[in-house]
């Protein structure tokens, strides 16, 4: 796809044009016609999304669309059984809080999902948010070097904090990601009913040095073990100025059940898809890896 702008027409501005309608960000006549409606329309999905804001429609606003499409259509829920007649766990929907371009609910595991929920009803509790940029990924999600090809996201093990809720702004974001040693983030919330601390905050600009912040916060990173989640390790590559998607501190996953040396997956794939709906997607493939030695 060219980069679609004013006076651009064609079926792909109407396709444009009908997926930021079905969203709700009303571009005008779905004509197919790039006129001022679907310029600010796109600038609004943007501005909400975290993207620079022109009102073209490039490689990186359009993969963007058709993600927030995914998440609005709430994606494709698994039958209730599989192939052989063996009941699959359910998909659950669970609250979030919006918070910029980020999304106010998402998709985990029934297991999971109940996991997640006592954590968010803590944070609540005590005045906090729990963001959210998704967590469900489609078996037919583009695979690329910031995506990998085995991650607990297909699984429904897996959720993503909104990654402009942390490290940009220290004295007002939901988050304060200090650093934990061995590429380790350590994520506490800002809540009113938290507890007081001095922490030192880092940024996407500062990256390792930080600066000192005093406020009460929850440490949200050890809510999240108590209930059997794990967070990941950032990429090298963001310590040596890397792209910032590389800081990995908004990523937890569940890993209550797995068994090292033992847990492959595509077992767990097989949790909540059936064998026909996996067969012939990218994912499939490495369906024989095992938790803890090939698979993280």
């Amino acid at each position: 796809m060219m980069n679609l702008t004013i006076k651009s027409s064609g079926d792909d501005v109407k396709t444009i044009q009908e997926m930021l309608a079905e969203m709700g960000f009303q571009p005008g006549s779905v004509d197919g016609l790039y006129g001022g409606k679907t310029e600010v329309a796109v600038i609004k999905f943007q501005e909400e999304q975290g993207l620079y804001a022109d009102g073209v429609v490039g490689p990186n606003t359009w993969n963007a669309i058709r993600e927030a499409l995914a998440i609005h259509r709430d994606e494709q829920i698994s039958p209730a059984v599989d192939d052989s007649g063996h009941t699959l766990m359910d998909w659950q929907r669970v609250s979030a809080d919006r918070y910029k371009g980020g999304y106010d609910r998402f998709f985990l595991r029934e297991d999971v999902a109940s996991a997640y929920m006592r954590v968010y009803e803590q944070v609540q509790q005590a005045g906090g948010l729990i963001t959210s940029s998704g967590a469900r990924r489609s078996l037919k999600a583009k695979m690329n070097s910031s995506r990998s090809a085995t991650s607990f996201h297909y699984t429904g093990r897996a959720l993503d904090l909104f990654v402009g809720s942390g490290m940009k702004k220290t004295r007002t974001d939901p988050f304060i990601i200090s650093p934990d040693g061995d590429r380790l983030w350590r994520v506490y919330a800002r809540a009113e009913g938290g507890t007081q601390m001095d922490l030192k905050a880092v940024t996407y600009d500062s990256r390792e040095t930080g600066k000192i912040v005093t406020g009460r916060f929850i440490d949200l990173t050890s809510l999240f073990k108590e209930e059997g989640f794990e967070r990941i390790r950032a990429r090298s590559s963001f310590f040596k100025k890397g792209p910032w998607l590389g800081a990995e501190w908004w990523h937890f996953q569940y890993e209550h059940g797995l068994e090292k040396g033992l847990s492959t997956f595509g077992d767990e794939l097989l949790k909540v898809y059936s064998e026909s709906e996996l067969r012939e997607t990218p994912v499939w493939q490495y369906r024989h890896r095992v938790f803890g030695v090939n698979w993280f």
